[in-house]
């Protein structure tokens, strides 16, 4: 009794039958045909992992440039960007109500800084270099009120309310010339 291979998509079956040859050429095609199949089935297998191979060391080379991007830019921050909006929204308010402004003008002014910084004091505008919570142009106009403007809250909001106060009277007509003229 000789076994015989049979590869069937990519299937390898192996029985024990009785093979009648009818000569020596007939049995040397079907084990050259035998290692054929085999060849290209490790082939194919040997190529699908090189592939793989492959996508996982892409993948693993963006990773590793994204985490060398975030390492230059924390090593050029100047400052801890660390701040707390509840916070800073309630010496808002505060001040507002000591102004004499109603809750309504608060209402405006939270309209405002969103639109003008989203409560960030870090933030600066690429374009014009303003920066603070009510975008103060150039930045060291808030000087007077503070050494430290660029990272203190309270010196930019107080500055923000001074500079309302002065030139629009109160929050709800600056917010009304915002929104006409998208600046303030």
């Amino acid at each position: 009794m000789k076994k015989i291979l049979i590869i069937l998509t990519g299937v390898l079956l192996v029985w024990n039958e009785p093979v009648i040859a009818k000569n020596k050429t007939s049995n040397i095609k079907i084990a050259k045909s035998i290692k054929k199949a085999v060849t290209k089935n490790a082939q194919k297998k040997k190529k699908t992992v090189q592939k793989k191979k492959k996508a996982i060391k892409k993948s693993t080379k963006k990773v590793q440039k994204k985490k060398v991007v975030k390492k230059k830019v924390t090593k050029k921050a100047k400052y801890n960007y660390r701040y707390n909006v509840g916070e800073i929204q309630s010496y808002a308010h505060s001040l507002v109500l000591s102004y004499g402004w109603s809750e309504e003008d608060y209402r405006a002014l939270v309209l405002l800084v969103n639109r003008e910084s989203s409560w960030n004091p870090y933030s600066v505008n690429k374009k014009s270099k303003a920066c603070g919570l009510f975008q103060a142009y150039p930045c060291s106009k808030m000087a007077k009120y503070g050494k430290d403007y660029r990272t203190n809250y309270k010196v930019q909001v107080a500055w923000g309310m001074d500079y309302i106060k002065n030139k629009y009277g109160t929050p709800q007509k600056a917010w009304n010339f915002w929104q006409s003229h998208h600046w303030y």
